[in-house]
């Protein structure tokens, strides 16, 4: 009866940590704070601008995109 208890109470702590390590991976929610997500996304297309036409355009879109602009 003593390993079983130990066992269960293995397996709910595992559980937990599991599902704290899961969290921590999920990204963070919006800002809320309008000047904060601004500045967010004007860092994100200034990464933008070194790369050529095609992909530039397709970095600014998923960047607008991200942060609610289209």
């Amino acid at each position: 009866m003593k390993t079983i208890k130990t066992l269960l109470a293995s397996l709910f702590l595992t559980s937990l940590l599991g599902s704290a390590a899961f969290a921590a991976d999920e990204p963070a929610t919006p800002a809320a704070d309008p000047a904060q997500r601004e500045q967010e996304l004007a860092a994100a297309l200034k990464k933008c601008d070194g790369l050529a036409a095609a992909e530039k355009q397709k970095c600014v879109e998923a960047a607008k995109k991200k942060f609610g602009q289209m």
